[in-house]
């Protein structure tokens, strides 16, 4: 059995030895002659077939965070609103030591370790199939912090099949508070994601391919480097600027395609799930509104539920004001962590070809959100008297919240680009690519 699922992975997908479906032909105001590629449906293949193997460990971690963490707080709770004595007030927080050494020292620490283990049995190559083994460890970690500390969504902990249904997919379902079951979607709604899949598969095909066609630096070369750690005035150059705003839509739409595929994975069995992405790049008013409104609320909702508000509860004692700011600072922190671990998966070196190993520095993503963290706390404190663009288009307003960011962005879409996850990515796209000339 295990040697049959291995066998689907033998094609590395690290080379791409497509064969043109089209062309040549030319492209007005280009040099030379193009040719049209196809995806290739290897890479989907692995892809849904890395997704199946994680939902089965997803369903084991929560039968038993559910057992061992879940049911005995909402018994304590019980418990709690039925006594108020010292004595109980005592009991009650030696024994939630327990579900703490649970999530924190095993439960955690094995969610963690599982995907490498997978990655080096099936000796994946590719990074953009690397990527998707970063889902189990993003649901079971911080789904076991909302189970600890009873900060899950409403109606998720109603019962033992609605939980591990809540573990079985990275997007979050709606639920219904009276009903405490999932919504069904409707065919207008199924049609409407229909079209947004379409939309962004296609969008990040031509996008791709315009991007590579000038290795990822449509305008000339600057000194800064796109993988590097280095502080310097080029940051601020317009062709700096305008190269890393190309990758941010890329990035966009890269994460848009894979994460609406996601949810339609869930909306074609009849259950709706909520948005993602709200046009981020074109219509956000606010730093505030492009993080918290806007920007992947997929891992926006994760994040809330899994870090801001278990640090609020655990800073509660410092007042609301307080707690929220460390809430938020926590969140942008976990954010950082949750990505640097991703890109550990991603360029994890199985030491078998030396061509391919990159390592990224450490920190940098970390130190990018946390960065965009400060950003929108000085928003937050002294945005309310700059008031001038409030008349302005959304698309200029927009542009200038994202200018916020830009300047540090590569030390997130930098190391796609020199990592190869763009390249690995490109395999499974529409690819138009310069033959000669």
């Amino acid at each position: 059995m295990l040697e049959a699922v291995k066998a689907q992975f033998s094609d590395r997908l690290d080379t791409d030895d497509r064969e043109p479906v089209y062309g040549p032909f030319s492209i007005p105001g280009l040099e030379g002659s193009f040719a049209l590629y196809q995806p290739k449906g290897e890479l989907w293949k692995q892809l849904v077939l890395v997704q199946l193997l994680q939902t089965g460990f997803q369903v084991l971690f929560a039968l038993a965070i559910y057992t061992f963490i879940v049911k005995p707080r909402q018994l304590q709770q019980e418990e709690q609103s039925k006594k108020d004595d010292d004595k109980s007030k005592a009991t009650t927080t030696s024994s939630s030591t327990i579900p703490l050494l649970i999530g924190y020292g095993i439960v955690m620490p094995l969610a963690l370790y599982i995907p490498f283990a997978m990655m080096e049995y099936l000796m994946v190559v590719n990074a953009s199939v690397r990527l998707a083994f970063g889902t189990l460890p993003a649901v079971v970690c911080f789904r076991t912090i909302e189970a600890m500390h009873g900060t899950s969504p409403v109606a998720v902990e109603h019962s033992l099949s609605n939980y591990v249904t809540y573990y079985t997919c990275l997007s979050h379902f709606e639920w219904s508070a009276e009903t405490k079951e999932r919504r069904k979607t409707t065919a207008r709604e199924l049609l409407i994601n229909i079209g947004r899949v379409i939309y962004f598969f296609t969008g990040c095909s031509l996008w791709m391919s315009f991007m590579m066609h000038f290795r990822f630096q449509p305008m000339a070369s600057t000194s800064v480097q796109l993988d590097g750690f280095q502080l310097s005035w080029d940051l601020l150059s317009v062709a700096h600027l305008v190269n890393v705003y190309c990758l941010a839509v890329l990035v966009y739409l890269t994460l848009a395609m894979g994460m609406e595929l996601t949810a339609f994975g869930e909306q074609i069995k009849g259950y709706s799930v909520k948005p993602i992405f709200d046009n981020p790049l074109f219509e956000s008013r606010s730093i505030r509104e492009f993080w918290g409104k806007r920007w992947d609320l997929m891992i926006h909702r994760i994040l809330k539920h899994g870090a801001f508000l278990p640090a609020r509860q655990v800073f509660s004692a410092y007042g609301s004001t307080m707690s929220n700011l460390l809430g938020t600072v926590a969140a942008f922190f976990a954010s950082g962590l949750l990505h640097e671990y991703s890109w550990a998966i991603i360029f994890y070196d199985l030491g078998d070809d030396p061509t391919r190993a990159y390592s990224p520095l450490p920190l940098k993503l970390t130190l990018f959100f946390l960065y965009n963290c400060g950003t929108m706390m000085i928003e937050h404190h002294f945005g309310r008297h700059i008031t001038f663009f409030e008349s302005w288009p959304s698309i200029i307003v927009s542009t200038l919240v994202v200018l916020t960011a830009l300047p540090l962005s590569h030390w997130y879409s930098g190391d796609w680009v020199v990592g190869g996850y763009f390249d690995d990515l490109s395999l499974g796209l529409w690819h138009i690519k310069k033959i000669d000339g």
